[in-house]
């Protein structure tokens, strides 16, 4: 566990919490407040954190917009994939969902690596993890997957491939 481990973790805090605002019901203001001031308070806050955690869910409402409708939207969700990879599991900061189109959005706040979306084993296996548990409740045609990393790139990377080719994988 190193300070940059922690320091991405409270980025990603700050990320699900301006993204539960934006797309999922129940934090109203004052607890949105109470908890942009908790990550304030946090001795690994930096000031740049906020704008790099507002360029997050920029590129998700970004991404919302290129559906059709608002799509199903789910948060900071497990994904179990050990269909495919025994004890397979991680938690997906981000699944849209609608128009036979699965969306998963990855924010990485290192700056040391630059990580590509094309061909991301990582993303591609939450993505078939995804795609099992939603399977019962949407045709899913189309899998996209995007990595947004502010510190590094400008503009988050997309990579798209037919459902059926990430399951042949």
């Amino acid at each position: 566990d190193t300070v940059y481990t922690r320091e991405g973790t409270l980025a990603h805090a700050m990320c699900e919490l301006k993204a539960r605002k934006y797309f999922l019901t129940g934090i109203g203001p004052k607890k949105y407040q109470t908890g942009m001031d908790k990550f304030r308070g946090d001795p690994l806050w930096q000031d740049e954190m906020d704008g790099h955690t507002d360029a997050y869910l920029d590129a998700l409402k970004d991404i919302a917009a290129t559906f059709a409708e608002m799509p199903y939207v789910a948060l900071e969700q497990r994904v179990d994939f050990s269909g495919y990879v025994p004890e397979g599991f991680g938690t997906a900061d981000c699944i849209m969902i609608g128009g036979e189109v699965l969306h998963i959005v990855d924010f990485k706040y290192g700056k040391g690596v630059d990580v590509s979306a094309e061909d991301n084993p990582q993303l591609k296996l939450y993505a078939m993890g995804a795609i099992e548990q939603y399977m019962a409740f949407y045709d899913i045609f189309t899998v996209r997957m995007t990595i947004v990393q502010p510190r590094i790139k400008r503009e988050p990377d997309t990579w798209e491939m037919p459902a059926r080719d990430l399951l042949r994988w």
